[in-house]
């Protein structure tokens, strides 16, 4: 079923719903009842987009510094998928973190 709500949707509406909960205009549950999807899809669109914005982001050669306030959310999902880089390019595996899994939801 969530390939199918998956596909119904495109990157831009995917975008807005992620953004919505991020800027914190709608809570989670709002914008799942409002595009009809689980609450467990949104949170593989906030993973895939927190993975994609670390890898367009990433310093290259410099060191990270301390960025604009961040939503509370969205502050937790950036370290999360922060820590998990950090275990996999040193060869250590999460114990209970993996990559495909969804981010919480908070």
């Amino acid at each position: 079923m969530e390939a199918m709500e998956q596909e119904k949707y495109g990157v831009l509406e995917k975008c807005r719903a992620v953004l919505a909960v991020w800027t914190e205009r709608q809570k989670s549950a709002g914008v799942c009842r409002e595009l009809d999807i689980s609450p467990s899809l949104l949170c593989q669109w906030q993973d895939r987009a927190v993975s994609g914005m670390l890898a367009a982001l990433e310093p290259r050669g410099q060191e990270r510094g301390e960025g604009p306030a961040l939503g509370q959310q969205l502050k937790r999902l950036l370290d999360r998928k922060v820590r998990y880089r950090e275990l996999m390019s040193v060869g250590r595996s999460p114990r209970k973190v993996r990559e495909s899994q969804p981010l919480t939801q908070v």
